[in-house]
């Protein structure tokens, strides 16, 4: 079972020029090592023996067994094609920088993304599945106005002798259509003539895994050329390429069979060759699949042995540091391995014993009935033959980390991937859920106004069980000033209402929005007394102090209006440029140059609001290091009712982001749904505080990452003014 350039010296097994021990010691266990020498001498084979003067033979490596940008690189030296059966392969492959012309997607019930990325990024060959994906496809392919070659992959129904979990071809198979249902093959095959994009050049088929009789691949080429004729016969296609999959065996226990993999291949195209010429065929191409076969014994594990135990019942238990995370094929297939103990690999007494691992289930088992040399704790045992399906298959189950991997070429030691950290195995967790800071919230105003209107207790009975509910922890509260009143005793009769000791950790900033009610500048004193740290000049009207947005464009900032900024700045208040009109904004920003905020709007140039911020005023406020908030009002996201969406609502976000950067954006919501004097104009799907979440959902949806997340939603605001926080709850 040793692979090409293991060898064993003083009892200790190396491979390439490094005892096996030390690659342990180096990397840690379990630790998945390839021999590349060994596996080079595979694609050599398939390289020099997979050939025919007919047509082209292709060798396309099935990237299930195992795909590492490592494996994709010597791949591309063998100037070979790899398969790929979802989207994260063909990301990876992509990264990678792999030729996508050598991609073959394969894959069942593949989703619009798969497609739509396959055919975007002109893979070399899709493989349609099913009537229903060729339909799907249909469609996808006249909307992106995109060309696709493609291959039809059948049932020949051919039994592999194989593992009843590892068949792929019999009849109740749940991959392709059946070489027997004339009906959908026909239709298939007429769907893709009356479409332009849609270049069907073959059909693929693959009979199962593991297969160790080459009588089984000339079955299948037979049953694929006599389908190929009758398809031609039928229907009047001409087929070009003919991909009959993989499936190639390698040896796992002492006793399998040898496989003779050179025989295998040219059994293969011996018999296509004489069916080609028996039935006028003329192929372009013949593709073959092989993955195991090229890294299944070529690779190996290794484990540090933990001690042995021996039951009550007689049972001998080698237990490694690994298990069924790192090699799930015994618990799934029953599958068997060979193992020795590498750094005493002939020495001492031998026992039978079953090598088991540290997963809390009674099916994590490495290798069972096996004769093994004697291990103590710290030995290290190498399980062989498990490059293909051990780490593609591996799983954090238990909290284990996934292993490195590393490839032995004489000398050299190269790692292609490296052992997760604790921090890797929780990166996609979420701890608890994305709290926010509301940069605009009329709590104020609505508490005086349901005071002034009668109504007791409306802290109590409404924005606390709200907020407790919501994943909003921090706000800014502001008394805004449509119409005439008294604000100082306007802000007295809000604050009177406010209990805080009811919303434990909750954070407030307390706000003006709109002077209009400011009898005179030094009143700003009275209400920074009260605990006020931010104010903006006006609501949309014309006061004596700036222009609204909604007012005359030609007025801007007035003399009043200079004075209030000023010592808005030596107080060391927010000051909030939104509900400004153009002029006015510029022109503040011409007397104050700190704690700039924008609270609520959005962008000008994806909905003409006039409420909404230009390109120029963003980078306006990026100048002065201010914050803009994206705002959930309807009609600030489009003005068009269809588009009134949380989807619209993040491209606003993304703009201001390409414009701004991450770290000067925020959310101003302006909940309205607590103000009866105006109707419900926020977005359906965000329409209340306790609803935010899914926000969080959409922002992960859309690629933020949890640390961008967290910038946008709490900490652009809140590391910029927690020292403005009056109010604790």
């Amino acid at each position: 079972m040793l692979t090409k350039s293991m060898r064993v010296i003083n009892n200790e097994l190396y491979v390439g020029k490094h005892k096996v021990s030390e690659l342990a010691e180096a990397f840690s266990t379990p630790l998945y090592v390839y021999d590349e020498v060994h596996l080079r001498n595979k694609l050599d084979i398939f390289k020099n023996h997979f050939k025919s003067n007919k047509y082209k033979c292709e060798t396309v490596y099935a990237s299930k067994a195992f795909l590492a940008p490592y494996v994709c690189n010597i791949i591309k030296e063998y100037d070979m094609g790899i398969d790929s059966v979802s989207l994260g392969d063909l990301y990876l492959l992509e990264k990678t920088r792999f030729p996508m012309n050598k991609i073959v997607m394969h894959g069942n019930n593949k989703s619009i993304e798969e497609l739509k990325y396959a055919v975007n990024h002109d893979i070399g060959l899709l493989v349609l599945d099913s009537l229903e994906e060729t339909i799907e496809l249909d469609e996808l392919t006249y909307e992106l106005g995109k060309d696709v070659n493609l291959l039809l992959r059948v049932n020949p129904g051919i039994e592999a002798h194989t593992h009843e979990y590892i068949k792929t071809s019999l009849l109740s198979s749940k991959f392709g259509e059946s070489i027997f249902d004339d009906k959908k093959i026909e239709h298939i095959i007429d769907k893709c003539n009356d479409n332009p994009h849609m270049n069907l050049l073959g059909f693929h088929a693959h009979i199962g895994s593991n297969i160790s009789n080459p009588e089984s691949f000339v079955d299948e080429a037979r049953t694929m050329m006599n389908f190929v004729h009758e398809v031609k016969e039928k229907y009047g296609f001409h087929t070009k390429v003919l991909n009959l999959g993989g499936g190639f065996g390698i040896k796992y226990l002492d006793n399998d069979p040898q496989i003779n993999l050179e025989l295998m291949l040219k059994m293969i195209t011996d018999t296509v060759d004489q069916l080609s010429d028996e039935m006028n065929i003329k192929l372009d191409k013949l593709m073959i699949e092989p993955g195991r076969s090229i890294v299944g014994d070529a690779g190996f594990t290794v484990y540090k042995v933990g001690g042995t135990k021996l039951t009550y019942g007689g049972k001998k238990y080698v237990f490694v540091d690994g298990g069924m995370t790192d090699n799930i094929r015994p618990a799934l297939y029953k599958a068997k391995y060979s193992a020795k103990i590498a750094n005493k690999y002939n020495v001492g007494e031998s026992s039978l014993c079953d090598v088991v691992g540290k997963c809390c289930e009674s099916g994590d088992i490495i290798a069972t009935d096996i004769i093994l040399t004697d291990a103590a704790r710290d030995d290290y045992l190498v399980t062989f033959a498990t490059g293909a399906y051990g780490y593609s298959m591996a799983s954090n189950y238990n909290g284990a980390l996934k292993s490195s991997v590393v490839f032995v070429r004489e000398g050299e030691v190269n790692m292609a991937i490296r052992k997760e950290s604790l921090d890797d195995l929780v990166k996609t967790a979420v701890f608890e859920n994305q709290k926010y800071f509301d940069a605009h919230c009329d709590v104020l105003y609505d508490l005086y106004k349901k005071k002034e209107a009668g109504v007791e207790n409306r802290f109590t009975d409404f924005h606390v069980p709200q907020l407790l509910r919501s994943d909003v922890s921090k706000a800014l509260w502001t008394i805004y000033s449509p119409d005439e009143f008294d604000l100082i005793e306007a802000c007295k009769t809000a604050l009177n209402e406010i209990d805080m000791s009811k919303l434990p950790d909750f954070e407030v900033i307390l706000g003006l929005e709109g002077l209009r009610n400011l009898k005179k500048v030094e009143d700003i004193d009275i209400l920074y007394n009260m605990g006020f740290r931010h104010a903006m000049l006006t609501w949309n009207e014309e006061n004596q102090y700036a222009t609204g947005a909604k007012a005359d464009a030609t007025h801007g900032l007035k003399d009043e209006g200079i004075k209030l900024l000023k010592r808005m700045q030596e107080l060391d208040m927010i000051i909030d440029l939104a509900h400004l009109n153009e002029k006015s904004f510029y022109e503040a920003l011409k007397v104050v140059n700190k704690n700039i905020v924008y609270s609520h709007g959005n962008i000008k140039a994806l909905c003409d609001h006039p409420r909404n911020v230009t390109d120029d005023q963003m980078r306006a406020l990026k100048a002065v290091d201010g914050v803009l908030g994206l705002t959930l009002a309807n009609n600030f996201v489009s003005s068009n009712k269809e588009e009134q969406t949380l989807d619209n609502f993040i491209e606003h976000l993304k703009y201001a982001i390409n414009i701004m950067g991450i770290d000067n954006v925020c959310f101003g919501f302006d909940f309205m749904d607590y103000l009866s004097e105006f109707p419900n104009s926020n977005l359906d799907e965000l329409a209340s505080a306790d609803m935010v979440n899914n926000l969080t959902v959409k922002l992960r949806q859309a690629g933020f990452t949890d640390q961008e997340i967290n910038k946008i939603c709490m900490d652009n605001f809140y590391k910029r003014f927690k020292n403005k926080i009056t109010l604790r709850g």
